[in-house]
């Protein structure tokens, strides 16, 4: 089999996955295949062209109404450039976006943005981080090893 038609046999299995994980939580039901993260999905080596399809074609289907069911005047019009910015426009959709809001650069920065948006923090960390990870196949992040999808994955850090 060829690298192009591996890769098209790949994307074709992660939507399936996709498709029966969003059904899955939609119905109630228990899964019983992997999740995401235990899935084909190798993002850091798939290809412009197969990133971009499988923003298309897996992610904006479940996080746009994900954005929009959370603040419906904010996220009225989710589109590429929600997230990427400018990056979406040029073609280049490079993460993290300068964009977004800068994350504090320090523990006391987190505690005044949670109290000061205590309802978009835990919604960053409870449902759009853990999500996203999933859909890109990676691990959340664990601040124990350091590794993993973190907000750091999309946004970048504000200077001292």
């Amino acid at each position: 089999m060829n690298t192009v038609t591996l890769s098209i046999v790949t994307l074709i299995a992660a939507s399936a996955l996709s498709f029966n994980a969003l059904f899955m939580k939609s119905s109630g039901a228990t899964a019983v295949g992997p999740s995401h993260a235990d899935t084909t999905i190798d993002w850091e080596h798939m290809s412009k062209a197969e990133r971009k399809q499988y923003m298309k074609d897996v992610v904006m289907p479940k996080m746009k109404p994900i954005f929009h069911d959370f603040d419906p005047k904010r996220f009225k019009d989710v589109r590429c450039t929600t997230c990427h910015g400018d990056g979406a426009r040029n073609g280049d959709f490079k993460m993290p976006n300068p964009e977004l809001p800068k994350l504090p650069a320090t523990r006391e920065g987190f505690d005044k943005l949670n109290k000061e948006k205590p309802k978009m923090m835990e919604f960053m960390s409870k449902t759009v981080k853990p999500t996203m990870a999933d859909l890109l196949g990676m691990k959340p992040f664990d601040p124990k090893t350091g590794s993993g999808f973190s907000c750091g994955n999309c946004h970048t850090t504000a200077k001292k």
